[in-house]
């Protein structure tokens, strides 16, 4: 097995997450129903850390803003990442990343629902970070531990 180095976890604003792909609105809520209920975040969204395009989590970054939240856990990582794999959700088969860059930032359009999976190897770390801490401003988030 190969030593990667650790993910890296940080707090950015709702508005830095570019979605990739159309979400399933009663999903998105049921979502947000249940983060509420929890109280906390608990799963950091993965992004493009240039570009900020949501690799995996488009339903809870929706869920964040129905929720009121301004900042959001994220995982930084690359499409160039050796810890990242994308696949088309149906066939398996290798996505082209350049294409997700394309569509997003060039064409200003989003996937269809269920149009890639994003596979990360090591599992993605979690948090436990309240959700009125998430709501708050930058400077009240100094200092949220992050697991």
């Amino acid at each position: 097995m190969r030593d990667y180095p650790s993910y890296c976890v940080a707090l950015k604003p709702v508005d830095f997450f570019l979605p990739s792909e159309e979400v399933d609105e009663a999903a998105v809520h049921r979502l947000a129903a249940a983060i509420a209920r929890a109280g906390m975040w608990t799963t950091p969204i993965p992004v493009d850390r240039e570009t900020g395009i949501i690799m995996d989590g488009n339903h809870r970054a929706r869920a964040a803003v129905l929720l009121g939240l301004h900042y959001l856990p994220c995982v930084l990582l690359s499409y160039r990442d050796p810890r990242v794999v994308v696949t088309h959700w149906r066939s398996g088969e290798p996505f082209c990343v350049d294409s997700i860059h394309s569509q997003i930032l060039l064409h200003k359009r989003r996937f269809p629902y269920k149009t890639t999976r994003h596979l990360f190897a090591p599992a993605l770390p979690e948090t436990e970070i309240q959700l009125g801490m998430l709501r708050g401003t930058a400077q009240a988030l100094n200092g949220i531990p992050l697991r």
